[in-house]
């Protein structure tokens, strides 16, 4: 007689023993208070030692530490639009049990949509959508130079380290050089097809990125989570990263790399009966896509490796194998059809190391960085998420004696985007900035919001990032 798998056990109503102890509790707000208070000091102290580094002339080159920001108090038309999607979200957030699991998801992304545009329309259209990827840093700086996809995908390597090319003249603008051609690829492509310019290249990134909002949500059900996932689709739809999310690349980045893995434990999840292997394979397309789009995504692997363990369980990884099998062969597709067009994974991260060993890297001092990194990661996703990180850490360790539930799912997912977060911090390759280049793993950690289950302490938790987003973007010019 076959096992259950995972999926079909965990959409019975859980256990008693499955329901942990809510935030309500005295212990867990106890532990909640620690938390956050320890994350807004991280802060505070990484502001206080970036500002003395400024001061002494040391060019961390960061103008408001630890963020690549300026101080810089405003209001827009956006700012109401803030205060009419969080209604929304807490509306829907009330209503999220109750709801068919389509319109779950349909608001969830609607609502997304809006909370990204009117974080956008905070700074207005032209300083928030249409201006930030036309600065000289920005992929569509050099979009004039591409010729065609063939050429530009076997001649991209040259051009990535100062003086990798012939001359020693040509170097790739910054974030083009700092990412592997499919970034810039895209919205070369966008531009042939007569959407060129600032607008429809932040579009495209907000779209995208909205993603996410659907494919959080879709993984914890798929793997065996549905109301994890029902409590979380209004956190999902206001995401505080998507201050960085919205009119960015970094954001696109993580929308695919969500959505790939959505698509892969659609596939996997036995509980349909049979793999859904067309599921699979494109799910294996879009995470192949965002090692293509990303270096740093390769570290994404984690989370997707932690959703292959949920999906073994109960089921063994054989049953599960093929589909998994198909979703590698999809990664492969992609890295097969770069390398027949002459680009090297392997080669433009070697030389993107030289190139970031030019710049500015070589004088910000990793003494300082490898902390205060993590404080600008909690600046874009609230000191919030340290409660959901040490709340599925908690989780994890007493695994053991409440079994496998729901629970369980959440916290692995969030502690494998924190994880992958941390090993990037170590590998000296992310120094600063990571409010933004970190998006993707902050996505994957933020899971660990769905952990609340009271309804009352949901609902300030909501109000709790929304504001400290809408805070974020109201004070600082970050850029983006």
């Amino acid at each position: 007689m076959p096992r259950p798998s995972v999926a079909g056990t965990a959409a019975r109503p859980p256990r008693t023993q499955d329901v942990l102890p809510d935030l309500a509790a005295p212990g867990r707000r106890w532990t909640a208070l620690v938390a956050v208070v320890a994350a807004l000091v991280l802060i505070r102290l990484s502001m206080l030692v970036g500002q003395d580094l400024n001061a002494r002339g040391l060019p961390i080159v960061l103008p408001y530490p630890p963020l690549l920001a300026f101080w810089h108090p405003h209001v827009g038309v956006g700012t109401p639009l803030t205060v009419l999607c969080l209604l929304l979200a807490l509306l829907l957030q009330r209503n999220a049990p109750r709801l068919r699991w389509g319109h779950l998801l349909l608001a969830g992304w609607l609502l997304a949509l809006a909370w990204m545009v009117s974080l956008v329309m905070i700074d207005g259209l032209a300083k928030g959508w249409t201006e930030v990827l036309t600065n000289p840093n920005e992929y569509l700086h050099d979009l004039p130079r591409i010729t065609g996809p063939g050429e530009f995908l076997r001649t991209f390597s040259h051009y990535i380290a100062f003086g990798g090319d012939v001359d020693g003249t040509n170097a790739w603008t910054t974030h083009v050089a700092a990412h592997p051609p499919l970034a810039t690829l895209l919205f070369w492509v966008l531009a042939q097809v007569g959407l060129g310019g600032g607008f429809w290249a932040g579009l495209l990134c907000i779209l995208v990125s909205s993603a996410a909002a659907v494919g959080l949500p879709v993984v914890l059900r798929e793997l065996g989570a549905p109301d994890a996932a029902r409590r979380l689709v209004p956190f999902a739809a206001l995401l505080p990263g998507a201050v960085w999310m919205a009119v960015s690349a970094d954001g696109l980045f993580a929308g695919v790399a969500v959505g790939g893995l959505a698509l892969a434990c659609r596939g996997a999840n036995l509980a349909h009966g049979r793999p859904r292997l067309g599921s699979s394979l494109a799910g294996g397309v879009l995470l192949g896509a965002a090692i293509y789009l990303n270096y740093g995504l390769v570290l994404f692997g984690l989370v997707v490796l932690a959703a292959v363990v949920v999906t073994a369980r109960g089921v063994g990884l054989r049953a599960v194998l093929r589909p998994w099998l198909v979703s590698t062969a999809g990664v492969a597709l992609v890295a097969a059809a770069h390398f027949a067009f002459g680009f090297s994974w392997f080669e433009g991260l070697a030389r993107l190391r030289v190139r970031y060993y030019q710049q500015t890297a070589s004088d910000r001092p990793y003494s300082y960085f490898v902390w205060a990194n993590l404080a600008a990661w909690l600046v874009a996703w609230s000191p919030l998420l340290a409660y959901g990180v040490v709340r599925a850490v908690g989780v994890l360790l007493r695994s053991r004696r409440l079994g496998w539930t729901q629970d369980v799912v959440v916290a692995l997912l969030s502690a494998a985007g924190t994880a992958a977060a941390l090993v990037a911090d170590l590998s000296a390759m992310s120094k600063a900035e990571t409010e933004r280049i970190w998006l993707t793993f902050g996505v994957a950690a933020y899971v660990a919001l769905a952990l609340v289950r009271d309804r009352r302490t949901a609902a300030v938790a909501l109000v709790l990032t929304a504001g400290w987003a809408v805070m974020v973007n109201s004070l600082l010019d970050t850029g983006w």
